[in-house]
């Protein structure tokens, strides 16, 4: 059970889909030789269910309380599924491995996500209409928002607070750029710095499980990249306020 339930657990709080958790549960658990195996995934939480050799019916609950974007630990808990499927893992040294993996480090290191937000940005600059001058401010204020969030995180503050912060210096910032670099395109450097903290997972997981059929999931990742959405253009719309009160 804390196996079964440890995999779905990971893989909810890392990104990963409804119906993968779900699947991945009833493969670890065929694997295991268990018998009826049923598991039921939302967003805030996973039920499974399976009948042991003795004929006992043994129900679990196990809740998901954070949520997280770390692929990394998705593909190594479907690696763990596929060789318990096999019958190569036991379900002690499954549950092993799977301590393992949540050990593994979270978001992308510091470097490298401050450089991937930039090449995004950068790249999004050009497929918006902009120039080198626009891709090189909407990389360099793409990767000081990152770095902003990846404060706030040491603080436990990446959450509303995070996503306010994170719109509002993203329109800020190009604003008063364009003050100093006569024919900047602010608008193209706003709307490129702002495509990295777009929740795209969140929006992807919610079109997939509704069309697969789990709607509360669907509506949830749904409601969710909403909000988050929300969230961000209310700090954006902050920054012509600010503006106001900077010569």
């Amino acid at each position: 059970m804390e196996a079964l339930q440890l995999a779905a657990r990971m893989i909810m709080e890392n990104g990963g889909e409804t119906y993968r958790a779900e699947e991945t549960v009833c493969r670890m658990g065929e694997g295991f030789g268990l018998r009826e195996v049923e598991s039921f995934a939302v967003p805030s939480g996973v039920f499974v269910s399976y009948r042991t050799t003795e004929g006992r019916l043994e129900t679990g609950v196990r809740r998901v309380r954070r949520q997280d974007f770390n692929l990394t630990r998705v593909d190594e808990v479907n690696k763990i599924s596929r060789q318990v499927a096999e019958g190569r893992l036991t379900a002690p040294v499954a549950l092993k491995k799977l301590l393992e993996v949540e050990e593994l480090r979270g978001p992308m290191p510091g470097a490298c996500g401050l450089f991937s937000a930039a090449v995004c940005a950068a790249g999004f600059a050009f497929l918006f209409g902009g120039g080198f001058l626009e891709a090189a401010c909407g990389a360099v204020i793409a990767s000081l928002i990152q770095g902003l969030l990846l404060l706030l995180r040491r603080f436990q503050e990446h959450g509303i607070a995070g996503k306010i912060l994170g719109g509002l210096f993203t329109a800020l910032l190009p604003s008063l750029a364009g003050r100093f670099l006569p024919g900047l395109l602010v608008d193209t450097v706003i709307a490129a710095a702002l495509m990295p903290l777009v929740p795209g997972v969140a929006m992807a997981n919610a079109v997939q499980d509704t069309l697969r059929g789990d709607l509360i999931s669907g509506l949830s990742h749904g409601v969710q990249a909403l909000l988050t959405a929300c969230l961000i253009a209310g700090g954006a719309l902050l920054s012509p306020i600010l503006l106001r009160f900077i010569p």
